[in-house]
């Protein structure tokens, strides 16, 4: 079977983003694998909104009141689980139901 130019033209532009969405995929996979490191969790702001139950602007503002340290990799804002459960047993503002002033 013959394919045309024209046909050869629009086939490219499909095999191309399969190929780039391929390396973006893969890219996904190794910043996750090495965002998991050393057994210990690190949860990213979306994890941290739906975990805590806040905003994306509260988050900020924690992090600006340096009650949050986030740490950046990748380009992306992480916290460790261990240091988040540290950071909130020791804060009763931030536990549920606490006392806030």
């Amino acid at each position: 079977m013959k394919t045309s130019k024209n046909e050869t033209n629009q086939v490219e532009p499909v095999v191309t983003g399969i190929s780039s969405s391929g390396i973006r995929a893969e890219r996904l996979v190794q910043t996750t694998k090495e965002v998991a490191i050393k057994d210990d969790v690190y949860l990213d702001l979306a994890d941290l909104e739906r975990l805590l139950k806040v905003s994306r602007r509260t988050l900020f503002n924690w992090r600006a009141k340096n009650i949050l340290p986030l740490t950046e990799i990748g380009g992306k804002l992480y916290i460790r689980k261990s240091r988040l459960d540290a950071i909130i047993d020791g804060d009763p503002k931030m536990q549920k139901g606490g006392h806030h002033e």
